[in-house]
């Protein structure tokens, strides 16, 4: 008899091992689970904010120029890349890379006089000319309207060359 109550202890021990060792699985399952469907949620979260980021940068980019500026004194020449807003003149990029002094006519626009210091000379005909540079033609030509007039487009070559006009 006394075996048998041993036997039949040993056997309660075991079912309430069994039980508690199913309810922590189930536990554990839930948790498991509930981290799952909290991936999920976050995961999605992520990727709305990955896409309304992507739109924003490619709307961004739409309002940034890469423009190209040369400036050739007659001694030196140096080309520096600046990054500005779509609707900026080449006159902006211009001051953006060189200290310039302008005087204004009315119905003309803003006439460059000196850019890093150096004046126009009329007694020696030089003046301070701007060009684009057309990728089609390879060749820089003379601006078709004033540097405060131009409006610049994304990958903009510009050059403001000290020389006397050919006109």
């Amino acid at each position: 008899m006394e075996v048998n109550v041993l036997v039949r202890k040993e056997f309660q021990a075991i079912i309430i091992a069994f039980v508690v060792l199913s309810l922590a699985l189930v536990y554990v399952g839930y948790q498991v689970y509930d981290l799952q469907a909290q991936l999920a949620e976050q995961t999605k979260k992520t990727d709305t904010l990955i896409e309304t980021l992507v739109t924003r940068i490619d709307e961004l980019k739409g309002l940034i120029l890469k423009v190209e500026v040369t400036i050739d004194n007659g001694s030196v020449k140096e080309t520096e890349t600046i990054w500005l807003t779509k609707g900026a003149t080449a006159l902006e990029a211009l001051r953006r890379v060189a200290v310039v002094e302008t005087k204004y006519f009315a119905g003309l626009g803003e006439f460059i006089e000196s850019i890093d210091g150096l004046k126009n000379n009329p007694e020696a005909g030089k003046y301070w000319m701007w060009y684009i540079w057309n990728e089609e033609k390879l060749e820089w030509e003379y601006a078709p309207v004033g540097a405060d007039s131009y409006k610049l487009r994304d990958g903009d070559k510009i050059m403001f060359r000290y020389e006397v006009p050919a006109w």
